[in-house]
């Protein structure tokens, strides 16, 4: 398989598990009343790895 689909396999997966980590989060400022920080740091660390991983495209081809 080529390295290229798989960083954008990479990327869409990420994007997933960011968006379920705001999700979460949302949830539960809105419907629980609590503010769980953890998620938003999970997310960061998801977009981060996506800006990373973008940056090392052009490298790899």
């Amino acid at each position: 398989m080529n390295i290229l689909l798989i960083a954008y396999l990479l990327i869409f997966a990420l994007f997933g598990t960011a968006a379920s980590y705001f999700v979460r989060f949302i949830y539960a400022y809105w419907i629980k009343k609590q503010m769980p920080v953890q998620y938003i740091f999970k997310a960061g660390v998801c977009i981060v790895a996506v800006v990373v991983i973008s940056s090392l495209l052009p490298l790899i081809t």
